[in-house]
Parts: C-alpha cells; sequence; structure tokens
C-alpha cells in the first residue's frame, strides 16, 4: 500500500522549490528514492512532466515510471466512467477513485504547475506536512492506493515505453 499525493501550485517556480524539497526531504530520511515529478501547464495550455534526476547517474529517481504515470493523469480532463477509453478512466479502471481523478485533471491552471510522488516509505503524514510548509499555498490532492490498484497500475507502467520515461538528453 502507498499514498499518491499531489499538490497544486499557482506558480511554477513553487512547484519546483516544492518539489526539490521532496528530494531533500527523501536524502535526510535516507529512503529509497520515490519518482518525484512536476507537472507543468503553460498558458496555451500544454502540459509537460519534469522528472527529478539523480545527479550521479543522470537517470529520474525511482527509474522514473510512476512520475511519468502521474504527469499522464493531467492529461485527460474528462470525468472518468467505467469502461471508458480515455486515460482518467483507465486510472479509475486501475483503482484509482475517480473523484481523486478528476480534481488531479483540474488543478492545473495555465501558468501552474502541481508536484507529485507516491509515497511508501516517507509517510503520507510527513510528505504532507512538508508540502505545506512550502510557500505559494499548495492545494494538495491525496489518495490511498491499495495493492491490487498498485499492481494494476504497476501494469501500467509496464506500457509506458523506456524511452518516455528518460531525460532527452541522454537519449
Amino acid at each position: 500500500m502507498s499514498d499518491l499525493i499531489i499538490a497544486a501550485y499557482r506558480s511554477q517556480t513553487a512547484a519546483f522549490v516544492a518539489g526539490e524539497s521532496l528530494v531533500a526531504l527523501q536524502q535526510e530520511a535516507g529512503t529509497e528514492p520515490e519518482d518525484i515529478v512536476v507537472v507543468t501547464r503553460d498558458a496555451t495550455g500544454r502540459v509537460s512532466v519534469n522528472q527529478s534526476i539523480d545527479l550521479a547517474s543522470g537517470k529520474p529517481l525511482g527509474g522514473g515510471r510512476w512520475g511519468t504515470l502521474i504527469g499522464m493523469m493531467f492529461l485527460d480532463r474528462r470525468k472518468p466512467v467505467e469502461g471508458g477509453v480515455g486515460l482518467a478512466s483507465q486510472f479509475m479502471a486501475a483503482g484509482l477513485d475517480s473523484t481523486f481523478l478528476q480534481e488531479v485533471a483540474t488543478s492545473l491552471d495555465a501558468g501552474g504547475a502541481a508536484v507529485g510522488i507516491r509515497v511508501r516509505l516517507l509517510g503520507a503524514k510527513r510528505v504532507t506536512e512538508a508540502l505545506q510548509k512550502q510557500a505559494g499555498n499548495p492545494h494538495i490532492l491525496q489518495t490511498r492506493i491499495g495493492a491490487e490498484a498498485e499492481e494494476a497500475l504497476h501494469d501500467m507502467q509496464g506500457q509506458i515505453p523506456e524511452r518516455a520515461v528518460q531525460p532527452d538528453d541522454l537519449i
């Protein structure tokens, strides 16, 4: 079991600072790195996924697949429906709460950004407290991921090509 935490900010700068603070929190705690992703929406509505990178290897922290999956949650603003074909419906079929998915998909305004992390070892309370201390008054969304949903989401990750999780300059 784990928790999925998203903190939405009106400022992209605030979101990147919050992402850096989560990386530091993991390093201080000495836990295995989790994917931390900053998802931005520009003025035209384009969504970009920015993975936290391990400076030693140049690869995404935690492997990048969770970060990519989290970023995908922002792409489909339609309400998830059972049996639907959109990304939101696929996430719902995997076991994520439909209300959470709808809130995530609509949480990014043009020019805004969100920090996302799947939390196993740090503890959800510790992460949300750290995010609430950050400037920018984040809107924090959180959901619990059960064992079956973890497995289904892991299967979804297996469909993400390796090229999608590697930074452009490493390909």
